[in-house]
């Protein structure tokens, strides 16, 4: 495919190359500057592999702790998203490793934990109502997960032996006899 210049018929002896300057384009007609600074990897090249890596663990922290929250009212769902979480994540992070917009998306994902935090405490305000009103107790592995149990005890350290609960009610039932028919 390549022709010489006896089967063209063009002499690019004659060009002076002196004079050959860079034109200003005008605005809109080019996608992208070429005086702008480059925003990412190009679709193709592989990220630097410690990102890729930094980037794996923080999903599949975030994706175990999803696992535990999940775990809750869901214990083989919980159990089995916490187990699979690393490998998981692996073929994720290998699978998106060369499409720059796909490790965009999923650094986002792996930005989660303000979130599973803001669930973990939501939960646990409600479980700790449920303890103060006496409609669950605070020994289970739900409230010791969720941090319920650990306040209990340290409020139940600072009573006196014999102190009423302050937030109990004042009424005490009359006491019980023995049943008498009319």
């Amino acid at each position: 495919m390549t022709e010489t210049v006896a089967e063209t018929g063009f002499d690019f002896s004659d060009l002076d190359t002196a004079e050959v300057t860079e034109k200003e384009r005008p605005a809109g007609t080019s996608r992208s500057s070429s005086n702008a600074p480059a925003t990412g990897a190009r679709r193709g090249r592989k990220p630097r592999q410690s990102r890729l890596t930094d980037l794996q663990k923080k999903l599949s922290g975030e994706m175990f702790k999803a696992g535990a929250l999940v775990g809750l009212p869901l214990p083989v769902t919980g159990y089995y998203i916490a187990q699979e979480s690393n490998d998981f994540t692996v073929a994720l992070v290998e699978l998106a490793s060369y499409r720059p917009e796909w490790i965009n998306a999923l650094e986002q994902i792996a930005k989660l934990e303000p979130g599973l935090v803001v669930g973990r405490t939501a939960i646990g305000i409600g479980a700790a109502a449920a303890v103060d009103r006496k409609r669950a107790t605070p020994d289970s592995f739900v409230m010791a997960f969720l941090g319920v149990k650990k306040a209990y005890d340290a409020i139940q350290a600072k009573r006196m032996p014999g102190e009423v609960d302050p937030n109990a009610s004042s009424y005490n039932p009359p006491p019980a006899g023995t049943f008498t028919p009319v």
